[in-house]
């Protein structure tokens, strides 16, 4: 069989995106560390069965993948927060998390983060986020694809995205 007419099709399927460059991944190879993935894991948990995030329900939602620049920008904030005692969704910078995830690398169309303190396991601030109506409607939020995480003394910060 002949595969030109295949390649020529597939070219021409190129010719509508936004060029060639949608297709090159965009998630640095590093995997995330056991307790990122817990957390993913438990996000994905919440996700699969839908929720009610204060009086608003939220249908079940598609899993969201791991994104090592977004793990990166969310580390970045959290270690930002643990050295300065500060608890913030501004950096002392004055970044914004938009700011902090363009800084690292990622193109984003839609983003958000969830922040907190104190908790001492994932599942204890997972459990938190979802009894919170805004963290919760963001760890939902079907227009989120991509996610990353950081922790550090107990300051934890996600940070959720759709890339561009």
């Amino acid at each position: 069989m002949n595969r030109l007419p295949l390649v020529a099709l597939a070219f021409l399927a190129l010719a509508g995106c936004d060029g060639i460059v949608d297709f090159i991944p965009r998630t640095p190879a590093e995997p995330p560390s056991a307790e990122d993935a817990a957390m993913l894991a438990a996000v994905n948990r919440y996700r699969a069965e839908g929720r009610d995030c204060g009086g608003t329900y939220h249908g079940p939602a598609a899993p969201l993948v791991w994104n090592g620049r977004l793990g990166a920008a969310a580390a970045a904030h959290t270690r930002d927060m643990a050295v300065h005692g500060r608890f913030a969704h501004v950096g002392t910078d004055g970044s914004t998390v938009g700011d902090r995830v363009s800084r690292a690398g990622y193109a984003w169309r839609h983003v958000g983060e969830n922040i907190a303190r104190y908790q001492d396991s994932v599942e204890e601030v997972v459990g938190d986020w979802v009894a919170s109506a805004g963290h919760c409607a963001n760890l939902m939020n079907p227009s989120f694809v991509e996610f990353g995480a950081g922790e550090q003394d107990r300051y934890w910060t996600q940070v959720f995205a759709r890339p561009r």
